[in-house]
């Protein structure tokens, strides 16, 4: 077996190990004990005579904590479930749980820094926590700036939804703007038809639309569907300028436009709107509460079952070749 290929099925229980010496100190301090007693009570040349081969003299305690601490070591190790020749293979997966899509703005307001260390950092790290309180919801990824993009399709896989969300940047997407009307639309037709009555749309957006089809049109489109849409307003009514890298001194420099710097608001208008008329809930805040506080909310809604193939790695398992010993070790060590 190649053991670069070894791995832990459940890694997780190796901190077990931590308790070993804990284990073994008391072990230590139950036959110091033992020795005590029984001297106290027997002669002493006596004692060390007809208990010789059960404690011996102190220098044979040492043999006996030895095969106690491999075999509680190779016992965690069991635990641990090793396992070599790592095989994906594909399963069904029925679950019970919502369609919910992502629809995050990657325009260039999105550099802003009303929201520290910016809008698109803080709304990244929010979305990461709002996937993490997942279980069995599918979720989804797109992204919008001028133009839209399907990082995600609905996935019970949240590892790599996670994944697509930290390489999205507001670089990301060849046409700056921001394109709302066409987002919505864009992601009603990835959820499809059959799944759109049950499906919650989250949009997160500063709400100033600036290209693209009509978002009353796309929101009426979402309403007809049945599609819930929770809306949240990244950045401050007071808005900020847009940093827009440096210039020949190194010095940091914004978005200009007739020559006076673009400051970008959050625009609350249309976002209320569209969480009131679809059902949803409009939070003011990108932040991991208001996300959080929003999966609260979107769990209470009624769930649907969904099927999907999912991978899963199968691995050769070799629990046993520590399992054994541990047991061998462990009698030698009591008898």
């Amino acid at each position: 077996m190649n053991f670069s290929e070894l791995t832990f099925i459940e890694p997780k229980l190796l901190w077990l190990l931590a308790v070993v010496p804990l284990l073994v100190f008391f072990k230590a301090l139950e036959f110091s004990r033992r020795r005590k007693a029984l001297a106290k009570f027997s002669e002493l040349s006596l004692f060390l005579e007809q208990n010789a081969g059960q404690l011996g003299p102190k220098q044979a305690v040492f043999p006996r904590l030895l095969l106690y601490s491999l075999g509680l070591i190779l016992l965690v190790l069991a635990l641990a479930r090793p396992g070599g020749y790592p095989k994906a293979e594909e399963e069904q997966v029925t679950e019970k749980g919502l369609d919910i899509m992502l629809v995050v703005d990657l325009s260039a307001s999105m550099k802003a820094t009303d929201l520290q260390p910016s809008r698109m950092q803080a709304t990244k790290a929010a979305l990461k926590d709002f996937v993490e309180g997942l279980s069995t919801d599918r979720v989804g990824l797109v992204v919008f700036a001028g133009s839209v993009s399907l990082q995600s399709p609905l996935t019970l896989d949240y590892r790599t939804a996670k994944m697509m969300m930290d390489i999205i940047n507001t670089d990301f997407l060849p046409v700056d703007g921001t394109a709302i009307g066409d987002a919505i639309n864009f992601s009603l037709d990835k959820i499809g038809k059959e799944n759109q009555k049950n499906a919650v749309l989250v949009l997160v957006t500063d709400g100033e639309n600036t290209r693209g089809s009509d978002p009353e049109q796309a929101l009426k489109k979402a309403k007809e569907a049945g599609t819930k849409i929770y809306t949240i307003g990244i950045g401050t009514p007071g808005g900020a300028q847009i940093p827009d890298g440096t210039d020949e001194k190194g010095q940091p420099r914004v978005k200009l436009y007739n020559g006076a710097p673009v400051v970008t608001k959050l625009d609350e208008v249309f976002l209320k709107k569209a969480a009131e008329e679809t059902g949803g809930v409009y939070y003011s805040t990108a932040s991991s509460q208001a996300l959080l506080q929003a999966y609260a909310d979107i769990s209470r809604l009624t769930k649907t079952t969904h099927t999907e193939k999912k991978k899963k790695m199968k691995y050769q398992e070799f629990y046993l070749w520590a399992a054994l010993p541990a047991l061998v070790l462990l009698i030698l060590e009591f008898f």
